[in-house]
């Protein structure tokens, strides 16, 4: 396991300290968790706009509810 430096300003470490505190984790669970749902934010919005290239495009591929419902026998 290795540890990362992170230089706060007073204002930053009282604001996330009791932030982490109401939310009943450590700063370090938080940090990490703010970070990781940024990367999933960020993989997110590439897909969609991936997604929405491909729809300008006429290149992406267009299902029905009803075929949704088919192909999971709901």
């Amino acid at each position: 396991m290795s540890t990362i430096t992170v230089r706060l300003n007073d204002e930053e470490e009282r604001l996330y300290k009791e932030y982490a505190k109401l939310k009943n984790v450590s700063l370090s669970t938080l940090m990490k968790e703010a970070l990781e749902e940024k990367i999933e934010d960020e993989v997110d919005l590439k897909a969609i706009l991936e997604y929405e290239k491909r729809l300008a495009n006429d290149e992406a591929e267009h299902i029905s509810f009803e075929e949704i419902k088919k192909r999971l026998s709901i």
